[in-house]
């Protein structure tokens, strides 16, 4: 370690800084969408800090000039693959996959053909001559400038349309470190066509690390909150494999075969560490998951047990006192009989259940404006907080072959989501239409529930019908997963469209019984 320069000790503490935040997204990264394509960006930067370093100490040590040549030419190869990578995570950030993912697929389809044509400088040895050319670098610039000046465009139209806080935070975050790391590789690119420019680009590479782990502990990139300790871990496990790889490289440095099986075995080691502690944590969450999903699903039965067993209560309650009265109970014919139905209510909620759990639906022909109808005017909350529902039903709709109750259900989480999703007021509206293409009728009945909240991002939008995601704190997750279960039961589907502070609509779409069924 003594015979490291300045410029190696920024590597490594680049190499330590990258390999932490992969451990990171492997670990706590996986309901994610940006934890994959950060996982690989990761891997990348700590691939070229650490060959970087490599390449460093095999010059310093007179190793033999195979090792030399062989560590540039990947140094080089993975370094190639970092702009994509960057492209993709800040595209997939800001839910611009759709509409962005050719241009991502042209710049992996460039930047891999200039990765392979390094890497094949390991076996033909006139591509090495490429490699080290200015005329590398350039293409490196062809592809790499317009990616950089696209993700700091995608980024900045991002943070100025977020309304939300931590949604702003993250962005910033972002921002700075794709910002600072691009800027700062470019320096580099440019010191290689001949700019009197010193290294910057492992400054980059550590200070980028270093912004996005706070945006995951701070700001929650993952969308969950992590404890000190998962970082020290992460941080050790990371200094940990460095280490191991510096040592490999240390002592094996002069014999190419025997580093590669060293190399292999140290990336083995971590990989096994860093699954037994993805394992612990995915089964850790999925703990906390089933116990907030039980709660919730408790806590709403409950909800419905309680009425018929005070109505139960009342009537016993009565009949005891007139027993004790010494009057007779002949005549109470009207309070047993409703004794009789709440407890015949009270079968008919567990068997409700029953079915729920298992979305199994008892289809009847059914009119879906009268279900519509019957879930409005039951809502409780309609006029709080300056809410108003509006109905907006279609006429002369075709009758569907569902289970009224569970469809009612599912209605009733939409409805009371986008009440949730409101709380400064204005109108929630349940539309009903039929599914046409075109001019022809495509035999479905489309339910649809729109408010003017909040809304959701890209990222949360793709996964609103996860179950057990939510944003809300006390949200169990379960509600959106419901309603998809229901309308595929049925033989159909359903589909969200949400932006950040314009609202949410959701579509349930119901097949539709057709002529002569």
């Amino acid at each position: 370690m003594s015979m490291m320069r300045p410029l190696d000790w920024m590597f490594l503490f680049g190499a330590v800084g990258q390999l932490t935040l992969a451990g990171l997204c492997l670990t706590f990264g996986k309901k994610s969408p940006v934890a994959r394509p950060l996982l690989f960006l990761c891997l990348t930067m700590f691939g070229w800090c650490f060959t970087s370093l490599a390449w460093g100490l095999a010059r310093t040590e007179a190793w033999g000039g195979g090792v030399v040549k062989a560590i540039g030419d990947l140094d080089a190869a993975v370094s190639a693959l970092s702009p994509p990578f960057a492209l993709h995570l800040v595209v997939t950030f800001v839910g611009g996959r759709r509409s962005y993912m050719r241009v991502v697929l042209v710049e992996y389809a460039f930047f891999a053909a200039l990765s392979l044509s390094s890497a094949l400088a390991l076996v033909i040895p006139a591509m090495a001559s490429w490699k080290d050319s200015w005329e590398w670098a350039a293409t490196f610039l062809v592809g790499w400038v317009p990616a950089l000046g696209l993700i700091l465009v995608l980024l900045v139209r991002h943070l100025l349309s977020s309304t939300d806080p931590d949604e702003k935070g993250r962005t910033r975050m972002m921002l700075a470190a794709i910002g600072v790391a691009g800027v700062l590789a470019t320096s580099d690119i440019a010191r290689d066509l001949g700019f009197p420019l010193p290294h910057l680009a492992p400054i980059g590479a550590l200070v980028s690390a270093i912004l996005v782990a706070n945006a995951v502990f701070r700001v929650r990139l993952f969308e969950r909150d992590l404890s000190g300790s998962s970082a020290v871990y992460a941080v050790a496990l990371a200094g940990t494999g460095v280490a191991a790889y510096l040592g490999v490289f240390r002592v094996l440095g002069g014999n190419i075969a025997a580093l590669a099986l060293g190399t292999v075995t140290v990336t083995a080691a971590l990989g096994v560490a860093v699954y037994e502690m993805s394992v612990s944590a995915a089964a850790q969450r999925a703990r906390v998951e089933r116990l907030v999903a039980l709660g919730r699903f408790s806590s709403q039965m409950a909800h419905d047990l309680k009425n018929p067993l005070a109505s139960l209560k009342g009537a016993l309650q009565f009949l005891e006192e007139e027993r004790r009265r010494g009057r007779s109970l002949d005549d109470q014919h009207d309070f047993l009989g409703l004794m009789l139905e709440q407890v015949e209510r009270l079968g008919r909620v567990a068997d409700e259940y029953e079915r729920i759990g298992r979305v199994e639906p008892v289809r009847r022909h059914v009119d879906v404006n009268q279900v519509v109808g019957r879930v409005v005017a039951l809502e409780p909350f309609a006029a709080k907080g300056g809410i108003s529902i509006v109905t907006d039903l279609a006429p002369d709709l075709p009758p569907c072959d569902i289970d009224a109750d569970l469809v009612a259900r599912a209605l009733e989480n939409l409805v009371r989501n986008a009440l949730e999703a409101m709380p400064d007021g204005g109108n929630l509206t349940v539309r009903t239409a039929a599914g046409r293409a075109g001019n022809v009728r495509e035999g479905r009945v489309i339910v649809s529930v729109e408010d003017c909240g909040k809304g959701m991002d890209a990222r949360q939008a793709e996964r609103a019908f996860n179950e057990f995601y939510t944003t809300k704190a006390t949200g169990s997750g379960l509600g959106l997963a419901f309603v998809k279960r229901v309308a595929e039961a049925h033989g159909g589907d359903a589909s969200l469209k949400s932006r950040v502070g314009e609202g949410t609509v959701v579509e349930m779409r119901l097949p539709a019984l057709v002529p002569g069924e």
